[in-house]
């Protein structure tokens, strides 16, 4: 599905979802909610092909494979918990989406502590080396 079609298919589920707010507003959120899977589910092939590409990059270049899931993880979370967080939004709980905002960052902290100690540790041998 090229973008022309994601495109299309949000601007007439979010057109549908104006008109059918007034009169049946969880009616509403549910097409909002189909559109955006509908709009995830389309979009996986490219993210699978991107994958593949980081995947083979850092094959070439050295880096090791658990460093790269990290980062991969990481992008993922800040991905969905903003995805989340605007759905939420749409159907007008403000509170509920802030809080997937902070769950988000949280789990980001914590899968990135490794990427951290690894830093820390690469600057330590840096420092005493010299």
């Amino acid at each position: 599905m090229d973008i022309f079609k994601v495109v299309g298919l949000g601007l007439a589920a979010a057109t549908l979802a104006v008109f059918v707010k007034g009169w049946k507003p969880e009616i509403a959120i549910g097409i909002s909610l189909a559109a955006s899977a509908i709009i995830f589910i389309a979009v996986m092939p490219y993210l699978k092909s991107v994958i593949a590409m980081i995947q083979n990059l850092s094959e070439q270049v050295g880096i090791e494979g658990r460093y790269i899931r990290i980062v991969l993880k990481v992008s993922g979370i800040a991905y969905i918990a903003q995805f989340g967080a605007e759905l939420c939004r749409d159907a007008g709980e403000t509170s509920v989406a802030s809080k997937i905002e902070f769950a988000g960052k949280l789990m980001i902290m914590a899968l990135s502590m490794p990427l951290v100690y690894k830093l820390l540790e690469i600057v330590n041998d840096i420092i005493h080396f010299g």
